[in-house]
């Protein structure tokens, strides 16, 4: 997690972007031409949406958003590394959408590297191994792991305590009605309950969450037991860069304008309040469109994620404080972060 942290939190979107923005900076700075290609280098271990989305929006950033925004390095020059030990990208979205998928990220220039293994990582790097055995080094300063979603450690404890089961990934095994066998009183929703080989992603979550409250208030009221919990696949969403996107809705599979479309919509949908629907609307819009990106400014959560840059690698402690014929970074430009 220190050297390749994933995304469960508001605190690890702020470390991520903290490193991500960080090596930019630190690139800029660096007059060491094999220096900044490791900055230079991103690594996302995971080819499932979170890994696809991720390595397309850092593709993005350094060709687009910050192509103009630095004096010695070229942003362009970026490496964006896409790693998975499955042999297809988003193989859960099948094998015509995870084709169309690595066909779209190969075009914007990502290095899709599936069937490959990850057996170490370091702060300097990673390595990661084929199906022949063969090892190879990336030098890499920012790798991001998306490679799967762990149990909360309160699962465990609560198995523990009460003596439940666990699977291999530390998920309670639990009754069809979400409840802990031996104990109709506690549900386990989420990331924490295993039941039937369900993905731990948000859908899950939600729907056994809503089904858990009905239960409960069935219980207050008196009223005799409801039917085992049952999941609906909505389907799978997954963005590759701006107005490109793969969806897999029952029967249909989209790709490209109409599927990124159908993710705008369903993300607009799931927002609270007509305001708060208008508001990302529009911020989305001058986002996508425009080059501008407001969200560069550094925030005080910013300023605070920052912490992660000393774990970006030796170079930190000579480039921390630059001497009087360096540029100047960002911050002391009075530019974004």
């Amino acid at each position: 997690a220190d050297y390749a942290p994933g995304m469960k939190s508001i605190d690890d979107a702020l470390e991520l972007r903290a490193r991500i923005f960080g090596a930019f900076e630190l690139a800029e700075l660096s007059t060491d031409p094999a220096e900044v290609r490791r900055l230079l280098t991103f690594v996302v271990v995971g080819a499932g949406p979170t890994g696809v989305e991720m390595a397309g929006q850092i593709v993005e950033l350094a060709q687009r958003a910050l192509r103009a925004e630095y004096r010695r390095i070229d942003t362009r020059d970026a490496r964006v590394i896409l790693l998975d030990a499955a042999p297809a990208v988003l193989p859960a979205f099948g094998e015509k959408l995870g084709r169309k998928a690595a066909e779209k990220l190969t075009q914007l220039g990502v290095e899709v590297k599936t069937s490959s293994i990850v057996v170490d990582v370091d702060i300097a790097g990673i390595t990661v191994k084929d199906p022949e055995g063969k090892e190879e080094r990336i030098e890499a300063v920012c790798k991001i792991w998306a490679a799967g979603v762990s149990a909360n450690p309160l699962g465990a404890h609560v198995a523990e305590q009460v003596g439940a089961e666990v699977d291999r990934a530390g998920r309670v095994l639990v009754n069809a009605d979400l409840t802990l066998p031996g104990h109709p009183e506690v549900f386990v929703i989420g990331d924490m309950m295993s039941l039937d080989k369900l993905p731990g992603v948000a859908q899950v979550a939600i729907q056994g969450g809503r089904y858990a409250a009905r239960r409960i208030q069935d219980r207050l009221a008196g009223e005799p037991a409801t039917a085992p919990f049952q999941y609906r696949d909505k389907g799978s969403m997954a963005t590759i860069s701006r107005f490109s996107a793969v969806a897999m809705i029952g029967r249909f599979r989209l790709t490209g304008l109409i599927a990124w479309v159908m993710w705008l919509a369903v993300h607009i949908v799931y927002i609270t309040g007509f305001k708060k629907r208008v508001t990302t609307l529009l911020h989305w819009a001058v986002s996508f469109i425009g080059r501008d990106r407001s969200e560069r400014a550094i925030t005080e959560q910013q300023a605070t994620a920052r912490e992660a840059l000393e774990l970006l690698g030796d170079s930190w402690v000579q480039l921390r404080t630059p001497s009087s014929d360096q540029p100047a970074s960002h911050e002391e430009r009075g530019g974004p972060a």
